[in-house]
């Protein structure tokens, strides 16, 4: 390895997860890895639990109201309200809206960078996904005029 690329390196490693300096360095910082329902998830039942699993075990202390918003529905500037807890056994956020969703809506959910796990380390830009309680429907052709298999008569 070159000497910058040590240099480079040791960095990387010594420098953390700040914003400012970042260089992702796999294992280092917090990410999420999944969340349910996915992102582009259609026909998401109104009464879902929306969570978020992380890489890793999180600060339960980060993990607050003001750090994961549910944005949709006829508000859809303002929070879905609800109950937000986490699991430090499966790394695991929970959203537990308090009322069921609305049918038809596209909802954004934001785990914000706020959210540090235990060694401090921070996400390093909010996580953002979005799904749907609607059904992406598609075009199907029922009838035709003239009929299909029909021929022309003179």
């Amino acid at each position: 390895m070159t000497p910058v690329a040590t240099l480079l390196m040791l960095v990387a490693l010594t420098g953390g997860c700040r914003k400012d300096d970042y260089v992702e360095v796999p294992g280092v910082c917090p990410v999420v890895e999944s969340t349910n329902p996915a992102n582009g998830a259609t026909s998401v039942p109104l009464n879902q639990v929306v969570t978020a699993t992380f890489n890793e075990e999180m600060n339960p202390a980060t993990i607050t109201q003001s750090s994961f918003t549910l944005t949709g529905g006829l508000k859809s500037g303002v929070p879905v309200q609800g109950t937000l807890t986490y699991n430090n056994t499966n790394a695991t956020l929970s959203f537990v809206p308090s009322s069921p969703l609305a049918q038809n809506t596209t909802y954004t959910g934001t785990v914000k960078s706020s959210v540090k796990d235990l060694k401090g380390n921070a996400l390093q830009t909010n996580y953002v996904w979005t799904f749907s309680t609607g059904v992406i429907l598609s075009l199907t052709v029922v009838s035709t005029d003239p009929a299909n298999t029909s021929t022309f008569k003179l």
